[in-house]
């Protein structure tokens, strides 16, 4: 049996949906670790003020410009992860 773990980090999107940023994953079976670090959604310049602000407070080890992964491939992504996992924890209410 394996365990999986699935983090991801955020910013702060249009009326404060979360943008995932980075999507790592372990899978203590395989010995894999893999991380997608996600190309952002939309434009930042479409963020209110208070937004663009409470992102730049946010220290994820992230840059908001940061990413190579289609944001649009997010959903499948951790379908495709999550499948064969037995259980799943996500830490903090927002997450």
């Amino acid at each position: 049996m394996s365990l999986l773990a699935i983090d991801f980090t955020y910013l702060e999107g249009k009326d404060g949906e979360l943008v995932v940023k980075e999507l790592p994953t372990v899978d203590s079976h395989s010995d894999r670790v893999s991380s997608n670090v996600f190309k952002r959604p939309y434009s930042w310049e479409d963020l209110s003020l208070f937004n663009v602000r409470l992102n730049e407070a946010i220290v994820h080890g992230c840059n908001r410009d940061d990413g190579y992964a289609p944001y649009a491939d997010l959903k499948n992504l951790v379908h495709c992860e999550a499948s064969s996992a037995v259980a799943l924890y996500c830490f903090g209410p927002l997450k």
